[in-house]
């Protein structure tokens, strides 16, 4: 676990990211990280005094299995809402997702996919765990749930891929829309997702003017290292990157 900020706490899985963000002694969880992420919630938990019911809401940026996590273990054992983008909302309740634009297998030169995927398969985190019951949020809204964050629809690595933006203290959470460490190749700093992995890069590149517009101070990767440097600063260093 790391404060980030006051009030977010990142916590990793060594692939994927995701965050606690607190509000009055409730918390809002962005992304569920892998099933086996459970046990580090309940520790987190323990470690802030907080018990199992003071988790409200699981905020997903997409549905793919890294991020879905532990998500229906929230709902049904801390009673917590999950949302989703509407275009995500099938894939998270059946678990299946839509096809990537292109293959894996010219990864597989890499040592990073092969720490990615081993990773993955260690936690139960190769497959959408189903969410029985998934409500949703819409493009701009201002979701009421604790740190208030506004939905910003950023589609290409899925269709309903969305960045949460807490404004009150200038965080935007991306997901994978925007990432600080390419999980096929190794590569560092702000860049899309490989184009194995989204459903369109190009639709990825041309999202990230949305993530620009919010001029976040810090960004929060699903991917990666926390980025200081501004959301203006990250999609200009994304652009230059472009496809991989």
């Amino acid at each position: 676990m790391a404060e980030v900020v006051p009030g977010v706490r990142k916590l990793s899985n060594g692939v994927s990211n995701w965050y606690v963000v607190g509000e009055g002694g409730k918390l809002t969880l962005v992304d569920a990280g892998k099933p086996s992420d459970w046990k580090a919630l309940l520790r987190e938990l323990e470690v802030m005094g907080l018990p199992l019911d003071s988790v409200d809401c699981v905020l997903l940026t997409h549905a793919h299995s890294d991020h879905t996590g532990f998500a229906e273990r929230a709902r049904t054992e801390a009673g917590a809402t999950v949302r989703v983008h509407p275009a995500d909302a099938e894939a998270a309740r059946s678990g299946k997702s839509g096809k990537a634009e292109s293959g894996v297998a010219r990864y597989l030169v890499h040592p990073e996919a092969y720490r990615t995927l081993f990773g993955l398969m260690a936690g139960g985190g190769l497959r959408i765990v189903p969410v029985a019951q998934v409500s949703t949020f819409a493009e701009g809204e201002a979701i009421d749930v604790p740190g208030h964050p506004r939905a910003v629809h950023v589609p290409g690595h899925t269709p309903g891929s969305c960045a949460l933006w807490f404004e009150a203290t200038s965080v935007l959470c991306t997901g994978d829309a925007l990432v600080t460490r390419n999980p096929m190749t190794g590569r560092r700093g702000p860049q899309i997702m490989p184009s194995g992995l989204n459903v369109s890069s190009q639709d990825a590149l041309d999202s990230l003017t949305a993530l620009e517009e919010t001029r976040a101070t810090l960004v929060l990767p699903g991917h990666g290292e926390p980025w200081r440097q501004g959301a203006e600063a990250a999609v200009r260093a994304a652009r230059a990157a472009g496809m991989s």
